[in-house]
């Protein structure tokens, strides 16, 4: 989640900005700080102090814009995406999130005594799910066999909780590992 990591980085930047700008103004208007000064020395100054912020105030502005846009998803319809059909009556419809269904799969890899970590990522697709997951396993396994289990087990667990089919189950085993290495974080999961 990237976008949301540089989301929260600009609307900090901005909410900054926003003060400087409010105690600049409040200090000027108490007689603090003049506030005529600074601009005629932005007039009369030098020239990259003035194409400095001109740069800056660009940089601000699209920012803002950009900030604005996310918080408040202008021009965007919801995701579809983000959400799987679970049933649907006359009563109405039920969805159940892609997060949610990927810490039903962290939740069944922790189990796993094989598995020393994984990050799972659930992408929806027509008509139910595709999951990947990236794992580290200890030495020794055997690794066509806790891949097909680990495909098997996620396939039922997820359909058999949610009813959301499972198109997909990719397993990628990205390092194996001597069980005497500290285990870390045991799984964690990533929603697309």
């Amino acid at each position: 989640m990237k976008s949301d990591k540089l989301t929260k980085f600009l609307v900090t930047i901005s909410l900054a900005l926003f003060g400087i700008v409010f105690l600049l103004l409040a200090a000027s208007s108490w007689g603090i700080l003049s506030l005529s000064k600074f601009i005629n020395y932005l007039e009369d100054g030098p020239m990259f102090v003035r194409i400095l912020l001109g740069i800056l105030f660009i940089a601000f502005t699209v920012g803002l814009v950009y900030v604005i846009i996310r918080l408040f998803k202008l021009g965007k319809a919801p995701k579809a995406a983000e959400m799987n059909l679970l049933t649907r009556s006359n009563a109405g419809e039920s969805y159940i999130s892609s997060d949610a269904v990927s810490q039903l799969v962290s939740r069944l890899l922790k189990k796993n005594k094989q598995i020393k970590s994984a990050e799972t990522k659930v992408i929806p697709v027509e008509d139910g799910v595709n999951i990947d997951i990236k794992s580290i396993v200890f030495a020794g396994t055997d690794l066509t066999q806790l891949c097909s289990s680990i495909q098997n087990s996620v396939k039922y667990e997820i359909e058999s909780t949610t009813g959301i089919p499972v198109r997909n189950v990719a397993v990628n085993i990205v390092k194996t590992v001597q069980g005497s290495e500290p285990v870390q974080e045991a799984v964690t999961s990533r929603v697309n």
